[in-house]
């Protein structure tokens, strides 16, 4: 099993983070008030997919998508929020020019930089939990 897992480190990665950028995203709609009630995956998947897209852009140029051999702490947390500074400005500001919107309030921003970070950062540290418990 840990074989597999080896392989597909990346994949696994990556799919994670989108989980939990999507589950941020989720919440931030539901506290908002602005779930689509008559198609909650598709207000989802609207309302996340800049930050989803330069999440990965981001992840992939700075190399926060270790493989099996270059995973550790650093390479999963450290090149994370390295990654996370980078992608979510980017993530708002496209978000922000598709909906039209010419001021970006600080406090999304915020919340984003900080909550969204919370998200990946505590998925990853959550990976490397289960990384280290398969690898026994």
């Amino acid at each position: 099993m840990f074989a597999a897992l080896k392989r597909f480190t990346p994949l696994l990665i990556v799919l994670g983070d989108l989980i939990a950028l999507l589950l941020f995203v989720y919440i931030g709609q539901r506290d908002h008030g602005l779930v689509d009630a008559a198609n909650q995956i598709q207000g989802l998947v609207w309302a996340g997919w800049a930050f989803a897209l330069t999440w990965v852009i981001a992840a992939v140029l700075l190399r926060a998508l270790p493989n099996a051999a270059t995973l550790s702490a650093r390479s999963l947390l450290a090149n994370g929020l390295n990654a996370w500074l980078v992608a979510a400005p980017l993530g708002v500001l496209l978000r922000a020019y598709f909906l039209g919107r010419a001021v970006i309030p600080t406090s999304f921003l915020a919340a984003t930089l900080g909550f969204g970070g919370l998200f990946v950062l505590g998925w990853r540290v959550f990976c490397l939990l289960l990384w280290k418990m398969a690898k026994r």
